[in-house]
């Protein structure tokens, strides 16, 4: 996967805008259903469920994956660190960076 931020414009904006309303939070990216298709939300590590984002949608699973999945690899997220976030949101282990 590429960093989409690279390549799209609207990925470079939706980035700034949820780094802007997550701050320091450990957060992962998520491809979610949404009426008609396909949205984004971000799961926030250690906190119930998910935030949808608005204003995007998809009308595949694969196109909103690869966009999540670009997005995380911009913020420096591994495939396990993502796992690890999304697992904690459900109530599951707890999430803490490595240092």
């Amino acid at each position: 996967m590429t960093d989409i931020t690279t390549l799209n414009l609207d990925a470079a904006l939706l980035d700034q805008k949820v780094a802007g309303q997550f701050g320091r939070k450990p957060y992962a990216y998520v491809s979610v259903v949404a009426v008609g298709g396909w949205a984004l939300g971000v799961a926030v590590a250690n906190e119930r469920g998910y935030s949808p984002i608005a204003g995007k949608t998809f009308k595949t699973m694969d196109e909103a994956d690869a966009w999540a999945d670009g997005l995380n690899e911009h913020i420096g997220l591994t495939r396990e660190d993502r796992i690890r976030i999304v697992i904690s949101t459900m109530g599951g282990k707890e999430y803490h960076p490595e240092k």
